[in-house]
Order: structure tokens, then C-alpha cells, then sequence
């Protein structure tokens, strides 16, 4: 993708307005005014182009949720999700990391999600995978 298509390196670059809530060197927080889910939902990105979260920077990773805790201790809330979507099957729509910080004020704001568990699933094979994925990232 060219980076100068992309709606979070438009806001970074200032080509596009969003109401910026935070900014520091490494990422920048804007009120989520296209697709709110609540009142003061706010969107998180890194300021460097990454597809998903496994392609961040560490270090914008870490920044990034400790910005996200001063926002959500700053607004006071006590009932809140974070949500970070990786890829079109889980829900990406803007090709850049981001993660959304949503309050939940009532049962009828915010993010809505049903509960369905699959117990019946069998984790085996991939427990095995990651473990030994693991195993030869430490040595």
C-alpha cells in the first residue's frame, strides 16, 4: 500500500484533521468522530506505518498502551475495552495498527459482543506450534 493512501498516515503527515486527543514522538491518539461506538471512543496508531500488531515496534507497542491507561484514567472510567483487530477476517478496516479505546457508559454504549464459547475446540496442536516457535526464539 502507498503509505500516502493510507487514512492514519494522512492524519500523521496532517494532510487529513482529526481532533488529536494525545501526541507524543512515537504515536498519536484522535476521537474516533467516523465510527464512534460510545462517547469519547477514541483511536490509538503508531506514528510509523505497520500493517498489524505483530509488525510493531516494541517500543510503540509499549508506548502506545501506556498511553491508552492515562486517556482511560483521565476520563475516569471504570468500564472500558480495548480492542485491536489484525487482518480483514477479524474485523480490520483501516490497514494501519491501531487500537480503540471504547467507555462503556451504559448497556447500550460501546462495544457489544456476544459470548459463545467452543469448548469442544481442541488446542493441541497449536499449544505445540507456539511452544516450539518459542523454544527456538529464546535460543
Amino acid at each position: 500500500m502507498n503509505h500516502t493512501d493510507c487514512l492514519l498516515c494522512r492524519i500523521v503527515n496532517g494532510d487529513l484533521h482529526a481532533r488529536k486527543v494525545i501526541e507524543t514522538a512515537r504515536i498519536i491518539g484522535v476521537m474516533n468522530d467516523a465510527e464512534p461506538f460510545s462517547k469519547g471512543h477514541i483511536v490509538f496508531f503508531p506514528k510509523r506505518h505497520t500493517l498489524r500488531l505483530n509488525d510493531m515496534d516494541d517500543q510503540d507497542l509499549a508506548e502506545i498502551l501506556v498511553v491508552i491507561k492515562r486517556v482511560a484514567a483521565a476520563m475516569k472510567l471504570e468500564n472500558y475495552n480495548v480492542l485491536q483487530n489484525n487482518g480483514s477476517l477479524a474485523g480490520q478496516t483501516v490497514f494501519h495498527a491501531h487500537f480503540h479505546l471504547i467507555p462503556k457508559w451504559s448497556d447500550s454504549e460501546g462495544l457489544k459482543y456476544g459470548r459463545e464459547f467452543r469448548r469442544e475446540l481442541d488446542h493441541g496442536e497449536i499449544y505445540q506450534q507456539v511452544q516450539e516457535a518459542l523454544a527456538r526464539l529464546a535460543s
